[in-house]
């Protein structure tokens, strides 16, 4: 209803001054201030912020009616400025509302990241278990088809098994008791 000259100076005189505030917000000053716990700055600054947007949006929006579209405009006085600063009140409230779902959004990213990789820890663990299990079984196998044959080989890989376990199942504990050292001691020695 305005025209086309007015609708234009309008479009973006207010897409500048919402890009100022939402951009001056997401990448500035909430990422300097409010995540480094500055509240209190972050909040000066905003309001600083809203307050200088909101004023050169109106001043802005003023001089370029009266120079391009040559109509009579209100006077230019501090509280006709005043009334630009709401409405980037509620932009800013949309920006801050943005940002914290970018935060919230990647947080949980970060967070089924962590569930991935302590489910790939968790397997490998598995893995790593089912691993020595199937060695033991094996040279049991062994042994008992060299004791067959040959009783002395035979209670050499009953040694190397006993050393084997020792590995897995001792070493990564802190405190091992003494008879389990002494064994150990005594079937490498023997082996």
């Amino acid at each position: 209803m305005d025209g086309f000259g007015r609708s234009l100076i309008y479009t973006i005189v207010n897409t500048t001054s919402y890009a100022i505030i939402i951009y001056g917000n997401i990448l500035i000053l909430y990422p300097r201030f409010y995540q480094k716990r500055r509240f209190i700055l972050y909040g000066l600054l905003v309001a600083l912020l809203l307050l200088a947007t909101g004023i050169l949006r109106g001043y802005a929006s003023i001089i370029l009616y009266r120079h391009f579209l040559i109509t009579k405009t209100s006077a230019i006085n501090f509280l006709t400025l005043l009334g630009y600063v709401p409405g980037g009140v509620l932009i800013y409230v949309l920006s801050l509302v943005y940002r914290v779902a970018i935060a919230y959004f990647s947080l949980k990213q970060q967070t089924e990241e962590i569930l991935l990789q302590k489910s790939q820890a968790e397997l490998n663990l598995l893995k790593s278990q089912v691993q020595p299990h199937f060695l033991f079984n094996a040279l049991n196998s062994i042994y008992y088809r060299v004791y067959k044959v040959d009783p002395p080989s035979a209670g050499l890989i009953e040694r190397l098994s006993d050393i084997m376990r020792y590995f897995v199942d001792e070493s990564p504990k802190d405190v091992v008791p003494v008879a389990t050292e002494v064994a150990f001691i005594e079937n490498y020695m023997a082996l």
